[in-house]
């Protein structure tokens, strides 16, 4: 079955837990907020929180028992890095936590979670203030014990 089969299949059982749905992927990382190993899953949005409806790894049927959601109000900066067929969108919180959320992208069957999670990021960012990360830029020419001239001492 393909995903948006799965998806219209989800929406007539009423399964779906929130709106804009996408496949996305999660794993294990030092952001300290999602801390099971690899797993795919339907994630959306929905009065505040991110749903992760956990898909099996095999036959990708719902595993509720492994479902989990976030507050959307915790994240406070967004980043978005993209890997040719894959792009991560990283969720960073106040105290430095994040969770990285991986999907496909740039090809046909992946354009509706494309799509969606670019409209779960607006939504984020106009409705919790969510905003785009911004790395502070590390001034060199600050840096204590810089000889511009060149001469050793002596």
């Amino acid at each position: 079955m393909d995903r948006q089969s799965y998806l219209l299949e989800m929406r007539q059982n009423h399964t779906l837990k929130g709106l804009k749905p996408c496949f996305v992927s999660l794993r294990f990382n030092a952001g300290k907020i999602y801390n099971d190993g690899y797993g795919e899953f339907i994630m959306s949005l929905k009065d505040g929180k991110l749903y992760f409806q956990k898909l099996s790894r095999f036959l990708k049927k719902l595993k509720p028992k492994d479902d989990f959601s976030l507050n959307a109000d915790r994240f406070i900066e967004y980043r978005l890095e993209d890997k040719s067929f894959m792009k991560i969108l990283y969720l960073y919180d106040d105290s430095g936590r994040y969770i990285d959320i991986c999907y496909q992208a740039g090809r046909i069957e992946t354009s509706a979670s494309e799509d969606n999670v670019r409209r779960i990021i607006d939504e984020l960012c106009k409705q919790h203030n969510l905003k785009p990360f911004k790395e502070e830029e590390y001034d060199d020419s600050q840096e204590e014990g810089n000889d511009s001239t060149g001469e050793g001492s002596n």
